[in-house]
């Protein structure tokens, strides 16, 4: 299916409001007031997904802050999604707009996507997500109690990413008994790594 089509059949269907987590998907619409507003995008197996957003939602494209604004419909979304508590409503922590896919043409070759190495390098592609308690952070390891008590030690890459109350922040920011929410990967030793730590008050959008 082709992304205009996709982008079609997806406005026909029914707008579901996204669960917390990861998400990825195509931006269908979106609204603004004062700096908040809401959007929906397509994602897996062509749900339509609703969210909120307010100024603590972090929105970049190319590692740089933006506003909705400057969002085109058709953009591929990462998106992180967290609930208020007592909610059933979505609210997007993070939105990053992720680079196209490039086609280079040679004379004689079928053309193939390239992705633009530049993304890679600087926002690495987590698959694993977790959120909890910190019991402890340093410069190389972020410790987490999860809801069951579990103690999870993630390390800290030179190039995590801290994002509080929507801001850039560093790792001094963050202090014990925070509840974060990190996306990561594992490295090639088997370990857990954090490409992004997350924190911060949920804040209702005007309506």
């Amino acid at each position: 299916m082709t992304l205009c089509a996709a982008i079609l059949a997806g406005t026909a269907l029914g707008q579901e409001s996204a669960p917390p987590g990861l998400l990825r998907g195509v931006l269908l619409s979106w609204s603004a007031t004062a700096g908040a507003g809401a959007f929906t995008f397509l994602g897996f197996e062509n749900h339509v997904y609703s969210c909120s957003y307010d100024q603590k939602t972090y929105l970049e494209r190319d590692s740089l802050p933006i506003t909705f604004a400057r969002a085109e419909k058709g953009d591929r979304l990462e998106v992180v999604t967290d609930r208020p508590a007592g909610s059933s409503r979505c609210y997007a922590r993070t939105v990053h707009i992720l680079e196209n896919p490039r086609t280079y043409l040679t004379p004689g070759v079928r053309p193939r996507p390239k992705a633009s190495a530049t993304f890679a390098t600087v926002t690495p592609h987590g698959d694993l997500t977790f959120t909890g308690v910190v019991v402890r952070v340093t410069p190389a390891i972020l410790t987490l109690r999860s809801r069951s008590g579990e103690h999870k030690l993630i390390h800290l890459r030179p190039d995590t990413r801290f994002l509080g109350e929507g801001q850039v922040a560093d790792a001094g920011s963050l202090r014990a008994n925070t509840t974060v929410f990190v996306r990561g990967g594992k490295n090639l030793d088997d370990e857990v790594e954090a490409y992004q730590v997350i924190w911060g008050e949920i804040l209702h959008p005007e309506e």
